[in-house]
């Protein structure tokens, strides 16, 4: 299971930014939520852009002590064996991995239940299956 994120139905409110930030950080800050929502003007027109895990596993590969895995089709998390060299950071194709001062924080849907996706109020955010090769 990953997250879709459908740019028509999204008003950029960064609502899903809060909650994310939230249920991991037990603060409201959009920088430390693990999907990013942006905006700019396009010949007039707002363009709103969506970034989300799309679980392809680079941040696991990389990582040199094994602290990111892949198993059963989201990333794990261990944040005992996280030596916060940031490489992972570095490798995601979506900037979605947030550095913190002593750790990072990686999208692990929430277990199960994304409040992102809880929290959209125009359904902009999905679950949606994902296959893995």
């Amino acid at each position: 299971m990953g997250l879709a994120f459908e740019r028509e139905k999204c008003i950029g409110c960064k609502l899903c930014e809060m909650a994310c930030s939230a249920s991991h950080e037990d603060l409201f800050n959009p920088r430390l939520g693990r999907l990013r929502i942006g905006s700019h003007y396009e010949n007039k027109d707002l363009v709103i852009e969506g970034h989300v895990c799309i679980l392809c596993g680079s941040c696991a590969e990389a990582c040199p002590t094994g602290a990111i895995e892949m198993k059963g089709g989201r990333l794990h998390y261990a944040k005992e064996d996280c030596i916060n060299c940031g490489v992972c950071v570095a490798v995601c194709p979506e900037s979605v991995i947030v550095q913190k001062k002593e750790d990072v924080g990686v999208c692990d849907l929430c277990q199960g239940d994304p409040w992102c996706v809880k929290s959209c109020p125009h359904n902009a955010l999905t679950n949606k299956e994902v296959s893995f090769s």
